[in-house]
């Protein structure tokens, strides 16, 4: 993963607990609204534009023209610095320009690309708070940072505005004055964000579950890349989270993974714990389908459920990428391991056998039920690598099985994947082979429940939802 990468998961990570006693406070990402030294001009990168555009605005800025500089430099995301231009320049296409306000360095050379006008009028203070989640600008540290303003509070009975900044997760309360409506400067005029919309390339709409630093629902877009969730999660206390607005890029999915999983040691999880899932490895197993979870955050162990753990999988260039120690599987010779075919008439079913070497990147298996053609000796074949997995574990089960388990039915010298279809008296089962469309009866020591050996583990089975034929 990147350095980036793992900022953001720490960050991730470091705040799903500290939200549980404070949602909105900035303790975990560095604010450029805490750290901007006041006036100080923002180190602009000075690449050209394209030519058209590096001329158009070349063209439009002259010495004396009130405008707005937006660097593109990360701490200065969503910054708008104002100041007056000095020059203009051909080559490289550009301004000179010197910042508002004292203590601030001039001869600033600054490419056509970040510059803007000033917005019309810019109002500071004195006229209607802000609606609810309107996109405003506020005031500090020499610039205007966009947020979004919100309603209700102490903040609005002292005549002071709450804005929200989604990409820090900070919530600062300014003076109205230091307070404007936001607006874009697209092809030569100004638009609101009201009247631009919700990009079409939102990812996420109304509804959609999603994760932060605990799961929540998306509420409603905001604009561009910000979103309102609503918590379903509760503070230690039990009382409510209240809604919070946040950048996309502290949002994921939830990820889809099987409803229970065989672990092994080393294995990267997420175990669930106060509300939210944190990183952390598997240290030991134990009976019931109980593992020891050490977390990465604090180094502490403890104990807990197979259902209270899942998988690390990452989200990276917008598709999951699991996180694994235990990928490739190598066959010792000797060892107990299971073989599929995807010939006609066997799909579903596992034949058991030895491996007993690798020749030219197969498996030579030795089969235990099937023999050769003298019907005697033990049938030996090579075998595609991903056509063999180890035995799965021996699960017990003690109360018996259910409606609808899936299953797998010793017949025909192999273990065939079918369904619970009926429970009859005795320990008896019908099994219903979807592959075959066939239901028979089976003893309660010729099933075991079904596996899956998926990524280097054992992944158990969700309830099938199906229907069966009439016989």
């Amino acid at each position: 993963m990147s350095p980036i990468g793992r900022c953001y998961c720490l960050y991730r990570m470091s705040l799903q607990f500290s939200l549980l006693s404070s949602p909105l406070d900035p303790v975990q990402c560095p604010s450029p609204l805490s750290t901007l030294p006041p006036m100080r001009s923002p180190r602009l990168r000075r690449n050209p534009p394209p030519a058209a555009a590096a001329a158009a605005a070349s063209d439009q800025f002259r010495p004396g023209d009130l405008v707005e500089v937006l660097p593109d430099e990360p701490r200065y995301h969503g910054a708008h610095f104002p100041a007056s231009v000095t020059a203009s320049h051909a080559n490289p296409r550009g301004c000179t320009v010197a910042y508002d306000g004292s203590g601030c360095p001039l001869g600033e050379v600054v490419a056509a690309s970040q510059l803007r006008p000033r917005p019309p009028d810019a109002p500071r203070g004195g006229g209607v708070p802000p609606a609810e989640h309107a996109v405003v600008d506020a005031f500090k540290g020499g610039a205007w940072w966009v947020g979004v303003a919100l309603g209700g509070g102490r903040a609005a009975e002292d005549g002071r505005v709450a804005v929200c900044f989604p990409e820090t997760r900070e919530v600062v309360e300014f003076d109205a004055a230091d307070v404007r409506p936001h607006l874009e400067w697209v092809a030569g005029e100004w638009l609101s964000p009201e009247n631009m919309g919700i990009s079409k390339t939102m990812p996420y709409a109304k509804g959609t579950q999603v994760e932060v630093a605990k799961l929540e629902a998306v509420e409603k877009a905001i604009w561009k890349s910000s979103l309102l969730v609503d918590y379903n999660c509760s503070k230690n206390d039990g009382s409510v989270l209240p809604k919070e607005i946040v950048d996309l890029k502290h949002i994921r999915p939830r990820p889809q993974h099987a409803s229970a999983i065989i672990f092994c040691i080393n294995d990267e999880v997420e175990g669930f714990q106060g509300n939210g899932w944190w990183l952390g490895v598997i240290t030991d197993v134990h009976p019931e389908f109980r593992y020891t979870f050490k977390a990465a955050h604090s180094g502490k162990e403890i104990q807990l459920d197979q259902k209270a753990l899942r998988l690390r999988y990452d989200w990276i260039h917008d598709q999951w990428q699991q996180v694994s120690q235990n990928v490739t599987t190598k066959f010792a010779e000797g060892s107990k391991v299971e073989v599929t075919s995807n010939d006609d008439g066997f799909h579903g079913a596992w034949f058991q056998g030895t491996a007993l070497k690798y020749v030219n990147n197969k498996i030579l298996v030795e089969y235990d039920a099937l023999k050769a053609d003298d019907e005697i000796t033990p049938l030996t074949e090579a075998i595609e690598v991903q056509h063999v997995r180890p035995c799965p574990p021996d699960i017990p089960v003690t109360s018996g099985f259910n409606l609808l388990d899936e299953v797998d039915a010793c017949w025909n010298d192999g273990w065939w994947v079918g369904v619970i279809s009926k429970v009859n008296g005795g320990d008896r089962y019908m099994v219903y082979f979807r592959s075959s469309t066939e239901e028979t009866e089976f003893g309660h020591e010729q099933l075991r429940l079904h596996c899956d050996w998926v990524g280097g583990r054992w992944m158990r089975a969700s309830l099938v939802c199906c229907t069966f034929p009439e016989f």
